[in-house]
């Protein structure tokens, strides 16, 4: 499991990329903890977006763990939603 940190931001971008990397190297589900996030900016959910297209490719998918408001409204604005989807497993 992926622990995603409070802030995602651009200027995390890169080492969130080389977690992922290193999470697909293992082609399966990967499952993303979103519980700690309180802020995220499109170049993330650009990221995630990303992930989910390459997992999906591959007959696989991001399985969502947690809570997070900010991730859950960024996602519905940017029109990602089902998508990403986005449904939360707690």
């Amino acid at each position: 499991m992926l622990k995603l940190p409070s802030e995602l931001a651009v200027s995390h971008v890169e080492e969130l990329h080389q977690q992922l990397l290193h999470e697909i190297h293992d082609v399966r589900d990967i499952t993303v903890d979103v519980s700690d996030v309180i802020r995220v900016d499109t170049a993330t959910v650009q990221l995630l977006c990303a992930l989910q297209k390459q997992l999906l490719s591959v007959g696989h998918k991001v399985v969502w763990h947690g809570k997070s408001e900010a991730l859950s409204e960024s996602v519905k604005d940017l029109g990602l939603s089902e998508f990403l989807n986005l449904q939360i497993e707690l």
